[in-house]
């Protein structure tokens, strides 16, 4: 079934596009809520002017796009990623990332609208897309640094710690010292009697 988007849905594109979906799908879910209208022959006329309102409203929100990509394309994203003594990364930076790191920056971009070029394992300078409407895709520019971890303790030194066995080993101490102790009540009162 044929429809026509009056809002941005990003599963599925951007207003006034028109995409094919299921027909329990738009009658139950898009047309209800406003999301879309559907392209057939018997609403042609008002759909004309329904078409005419949602192309203002689409170029209303190319314009407002490429005004934000403009200051989000002036952007350096900066991450720390750990890497191990042997230079090997510990993690990735994906889209997730990336759009937490912007709304903690003020900018309301959806990881679905990020798109990066590579797998990000690597300190550096990084690149990734941000497609803000159909028409305006920005580039936007990650800056990687490496954090390094502290190398593990060389061969036959001690590690302190609290770990399974350590912990098992002072209830086992307890309950021996509780036995102990309980043993020595009965014998004091034993030697009583």
């Amino acid at each position: 079934m044929e429809v026509i988007l009056r809002e941005d849905y990003l599963p599925l594109g951007y207003v006034g596009d028109t995409v094919n979906v299921k027909r329990g799908f738009a009658r139950n879910f898009l047309i209800p809520r406003g999301v879309a209208i559907e392209s057939s022959s018997q609403n042609e006329k008002a759909l004309k002017h329904k078409l005419s309102a949602i192309v203002a409203k689409r170029i209303k929100k190319k314009a407002e796009a490429e005004a934000f990509g403009s200051t989000l394309a002036q952007i350096i994203v900066e991450f720390t990623l750990k890497v191990g003594s042997g230079g090997k990364s510990f993690g990735a930076i994906t889209a997730r990332d990336v759009e937490g790191a912007l709304k903690n920056l003020g900018y309301a971009v959806d990881r679905r609208q990020i798109r990066l070029l590579e797998v990000i394992k690597t300190p550096g300078a990084h690149k990734a897309e941000v497609k803000l409407h159909s028409e305006v895709t920005v580039p936007l520019q990650i800056k990687v640094m490496a954090a390094q971890i502290v190398a593990a303790p060389a061969e036959g030194a001690e590690v302190k710690g609290k770990g399974k066995r350590g912990s098992k080993k002072k209830a086992e101490e307890s309950v021996e010292a509780a036995a102990e102790s309980s043993e020595e009540s009965s014998e004091s009162s034993e030697s009583a009697e």
